[in-house]
């Protein structure tokens, strides 16, 4: 049981994560804090260094280096660097939700565990990671440690619910060649922008595909660029779009090579860079949480190894990333005690 004592000490944890400034490719001074305060409760610490600056976390008992449950999140926030700052329900500031949150309530669910006699050597480790929120750099990288864990229990803003899984995504960028003209004789040169208009257009009557685990895909057009001046026919014209898979990859990238292939008078002029692909991703649960299917991504499928990942976590997506980002303390302590229930229902499940 989480005592008024134990809540303290995970809001101070807290208050000294989201007191730090550590935007991605920036995390070396919570990685550095993480360092100091993980040695001081005992735990085996070692770093991984993923670029110049940039480490991962992986934290363990004694020698346990390969745990059967191995806690996850990420050490990255996104910008602008939000200061800490908190009244009587809640703690604001960047990170504070996505994910320190999860962090704080990781490492002390497992600190009652140990006082509780609950977990020994070779249980539980910690493994936090760093670029999450830009390319899952540290995820990736992660996999060469040779952790092998039977669960993987990610840290994110969940509401405090379980994770059915969450959907893929796909992003694509899509730029069209035009040809400059002076604007008083437009019929001298190509529209780029007037092009990428009509695709778009099109991009937005296609029917995308639903599932009835992960309900429907969307999609976002959430860059449009294009031309030099107003008085410019306009050479060339970009857009960045993103879908939230909830079928396959394959059946977006299908439809989309559907309106592509109907653009044959601009085919040529027409280039689409996929950025980024990963498939929908489906969750272990345990019994005695509300659950939900995820629309964002995380870190999961970046890491191979684990046999079973779990997603959970205090706080709301819906906060996050956004000015006013911030946590309900009470939810933050009582998810100690939900990581620790989680724990020890996949321990009874390992002992079947």
């Amino acid at each position: 049981m989480t005592t008024p004592e134990s809540a303290k000490e995970v809001l101070a944890f807290h208050k000294g994560l989201v007191s730090i400034d550590c935007i991605t490719e920036n995390e070396s001074p919570c990685t550095n804090y993480l360092h100091s305060y993980l040695t001081k409760l005992g735990y085996t610490v070692e770093l991984q260094e993923i670029a110049p600056g940039r480490e991962n976390v992986l934290a363990y008992l004694g020698k346990g280096r390969n745990p059967r449950v191995l806690f996850n999140t990420h050490i990255d926030v996104v910008p602008p660097y939000i200061p800490y700052r908190e009244d009587e329900e809640n703690v604001y500031g960047r990170g504070s939700s996505d994910a320190k949150g999860c962090m704080a309530a990781q490492v002390h669910a497992v600190e009652e565990l140990r006082k509780e006699g609950k977990v020994k050597e070779g249980d539980v480790g910690f493994l936090f990671v760093v670029g999450e929120e830009v390319d899952h750099i540290g995820m990736v990288e992660a996999n060469s440690l040779g952790l092998t864990p039977d669960y993987l229990i990610v840290g994110e803003p969940t509401e405090s619910r379980l994770a059915l899984g969450h959907k893929g995504v796909l992003r694509l960028n899509i730029s069209i060649e035009g040809k400059a003209a002076h604007s008083g004789y437009p019929e001298l040169g190509i529209s780029a922008n007037d092009k990428l208009i009509d695709l778009l257009s099109k991009f937005l009557a296609l029917k995308l595909p639903k599932d009835d685990y992960f309900g429907q895909t969307t999609m976002n057009i959430g860059t449009i660029q294009g031309g030099l001046a107003a008085n410019i026919v306009p050479a060339f014209a970009t857009a960045g779009i993103s879908f939230r898979i909830a079928t396959s990859t394959k059946d977006v990238l299908d439809l989309v090579d559907t309106i592509l292939t109907k653009e044959k008078q601009i085919q040529d002029k027409i280039k689409v860079e996929q950025v980024t692909c990963w498939e929908p991703v489906r969750c272990h649960i345990v019994p005695g949480f509300e659950t939900f299917v995820a629309n964002y991504f995380t870190d999961i499928p970046s890491f191979t190894t684990a046999k079973q990942s779990l997603l959970y976590g205090p706080g709301s997506i819906l906060c996050a990333h956004a000015p006013h980002e911030y946590i309900n303390k009470k939810e933050l302590i009582a998810a100690v005690g939900s990581y620790k229930d989680i724990v020890l229902k996949l321990f009874s499940e390992l002992e079947q």
